[in-house]
């Protein structure tokens, strides 16, 4: 006698084990999740990790003069201190433009959202950054990026 039904009662033939994400795939998954919470808010807090930037805040800073060097291929900026000053381990980037006949310098401090520390400078003092050129500045007119004014040339 031949039966029409599953072989078993309650279970149809077809019916086999559900298969499920092991443990193990969870609780990395979930570790995965908390450790790039914890590098992020490190990096956005503490300006440390590879995601530093997100803690940095950048600010302009104003070029007022230029200078020529003994290289020909090099310049030095004058860049007027912030109000707040400098804490010493911040560093002024000037970066020079070169469109033809000028040199556009744009000067800019990135410092910790987050960070005290005893300042430098006095505010309204200057200091002074070197700055490379890619061919020799010559008789090239040195500007400001950000008012297109003409910075004036000091002699030393």
């Amino acid at each position: 006698m031949v039966t029409s039904g599953p072989l078993i009662p309650g279970i149809n033939e077809f019916d086999g084990p559900r298969r499920r994400v092991p443990r193990i795939v969870l609780w990395l998954l979930a570790a995965v999740i908390v450790l790039g919470a914890l590098v992020g808010a490190a990096g956005l807090v503490g300006g440390v990790g590879p995601l530093r930037s997100l803690g940095l805040v950048t600010e302009d800073l104003q070029p007022v003069a230029y200078r020529p060097t003994t290289s020909e291929q090099a310049i030095q900026v004058a860049v007027a201190l912030p109000p707040r000053g400098l804490c010493p381990d911040e560093q002024i980037q000037v970066v020079a433009f070169e469109r033809g006949a000028r040199v556009e310098i744009q000067a800019q401090v990135q410092r910790s959202r987050t960070s005290d520390c005893p300042v430098t400078g006095i505010a309204g003092d200057q200091t002074w950054v070197d700055v490379a050129l890619a061919s020799p500045l010559g008789d090239r007119t040195v500007i400001r990026t950000g008012d297109r004014q003409p910075l004036p040339r000091q002699s030393g």
